[in-house]
């Protein structure tokens, strides 16, 4: 018997756009001291929230 989930990322991304959830997760992330990690949430809640060319390795910094 398989088990389907649901994409990861449809629902992080869904869950970020509740600004309460995103003070929690980046709250977290610098708990980690992992600058790299703290950037990665970054442009995962700023593309919620409607920020320009946020994709996923897109390789554009504007």
């Amino acid at each position: 018997m398989t088990r389907k989930t649901g994409n990861y990322d449809e629902y992080h991304l869904e869950w970020l756009k509740d600004p309460e959830n995103s003070a929690a997760f980046l709250n977290a992330v610098i708990e980690d001291n992992d600058r790299e990690a703290f950037l990665l949430a970054l442009r995962d809640v700023a593309q919620t929230q409607g920020g320009r060319d946020c994709e996923r390795g897109n390789g554009r910094h504007e």
